[in-house]
């Protein structure tokens, strides 16, 4: 599953998108130091976009990975969206491009999947306050047509249209669904 991905908009292309559809960006925290780079992993910081109140959405970098519900389990990354109502935490990623790997054995093949005629895409979150600061996983769902031959499960992709009701948490949970066949290009990249 999504285990990397790609950063590279600026937060002024973020505020310029998200004005277009009347969701004023802030910065709570100031404007986030976001260099642009090829590889977000888990436990870095990353931009995080989450809803305020009057209609306004907060950016700000925020850790990738929840703490493990009990000893001895893995950060939690990724998390199934299917039959779960996620009424508070709703959060997007930004994200330019993710990654997939393939092959049971080091050195694997690196997928670079895409978004096609745009810049970047925003992944749905869900973020939670931990001891540590806030902290965020990734929201997963069946494979598109683009992806599947490269792993079963895909990152919930939130479209720019429904970003004012994925950030609302008075509006119930909205729909994520698998990518449509033509939203990704897949490419080989390189043995990671």
């Amino acid at each position: 599953m999504c285990n990397a991905y790609a950063m590279k908009i600026p937060p002024a292309a973020l505020v310029q998108s998200f004005a277009q559809f009347r969701i004023p960006l802030i910065f709570p925290e100031g404007t986030p130091n976001a260099e642009p780079t090829e590889m977000v992993r888990p436990t870095d910081p990353a931009l995080l976009i989450q809803g305020v109140a009057g209609g306004q959405a907060a950016l700000s970098s925020v850790r990738w990975g929840l703490p493990p519900s009990a000893p001895k389990r893995p950060l939690l990354i990724n998390m199934r969206s299917e039959g779960r109502s996620f009424t508070t935490g709703r959060a997007l990623v930004p994200a330019s491009w993710f990654y997939e790997y393939t092959g049971a054995k080091y050195p694997k093949t690196r997928w670079t999947i895409a978004p096609v005629g745009s810049d970047f895409i925003t992944l749905a979150a869900l973020c939670k306050s931990t001891p540590d600061g806030p902290r965020f996983t990734l929201l997963t769902v069946d494979a598109g047509p683009d992806i599947v031959t490269t792993h079963p499960r895909q990152p919930a992709v939130v479209a720019s249209r429904d970003w004012a009701a994925w950030l609302d948490p008075a509006v119930p949970t909205p729909p994520l669904h698998p990518s449509p066949a033509g939203s990704f290009q897949v490419f080989e990249t390189a043995s990671a």
